[in-house]
This record gives C-alpha cells, structure tokens and sequence, in this order.
C-alpha cells in the first residue's frame, strides 16, 4: 500500500511539470511571449529600483534560452519524480525552478484587488508544492526498505 500511494504522491506532484513542459514545447512563441511580457511587468513595477533595471537588462535577452532551460528542468524534473527513478535530484531541480518564477509570476505585493488574490494563492500554491519537493529530496521515493537499503 505504501507503494501505490508513494506512487499516486508523485504522480500528483510531477503532472504539473510535465503537462506545464509539454504545453510549454506545444505553444512556444505563445511562451515566450509570456515570459518576456512577465519580465517586462515586473521591471515596470519595480522602476525606481536600480538593481531591478540593471538585473533585467542582462536577463531580457536570454528570455528564450530561459525558456529552454525552464522547459527542460520542468519536463526532466517531472519525469524523475514521477518514475522515481532519482527522485530527490528530481525534486532538487523542481525546488530549484520553482523559486524563480514563484516570485516572477506570482508576484501578487505588486497587484490590488481580485488580481492579487489569485495571484496571492497562486504564490501559497507554489509554496506548497515547494514543500512537496523539500519532503521528496528529505525522504526521497518512500521507505528505505522500499528504496532497497
């Protein structure tokens, strides 16, 4: 039983990455786009300070190497989790990805109103699974004995 339901953990866990890499590699221009009118968002709402214009002058341009990079982590992250196959690298690279563009696009203290709520939720969201990942890498696929130890 702990088996089907370490299983059925990192499935759930891992079908946000997968299906967000694939959807990514399905709509890429779409998702490029994205990223590059977030990144301009937030230097827009981060005008007065210095650093924000400095970091994202260098980091603009690399917007589609970023993507790349993104979709890769995402997808191979998702895979290794899922398969349990390297589960806490798996995890790592998930924790890893997702602290970026948690502040990136979910960057809800920018926001009023409705918008900032869900974006607010969406921040706990990730958060939550960030938590997920922290388990995955502390525990790796489940039990020792289950790991073969």
């Amino acid at each position: 039983m702990q088996k089907l339901f370490g299983f059925l953990g990192r499935l759930c866990f891992s079908v946000i990455f997968i299906v967000a890499g694939i959807n990514k590699i399905l709509n890429w221009d779409a998702s490029e786009q994205y990223l590059v009118n977030q990144m301009l968002d937030v230097l827009a709402k981060s005008y007065h300070q210095g650093w924000a214009q400095a970091l994202f002058d260098q980091v603009l341009p690399l917007a589609p190497t970023l993507l790349v990079i993104a979709t890769i982590v995402e997808l191979l992250g998702g895979l290794l989790v899922l398969t349990g196959f390297q589960v806490r690298l798996g995890a790592f690279l998930l924790c890893v990805f997702l602290i970026p563009v948690t502040f990136l696009f979910h960057n809800f203290w920018n926001l009023q109103g409705s918008e900032q709520q869900l974006q607010m939720i969406m921040f706990m969201k990730n958060l939550s699974i960030f938590g997920g990942g922290l388990i995955l890498i502390a525990f790796g696929k489940g039990p020792k004995k289950a790991e073969g130890r």
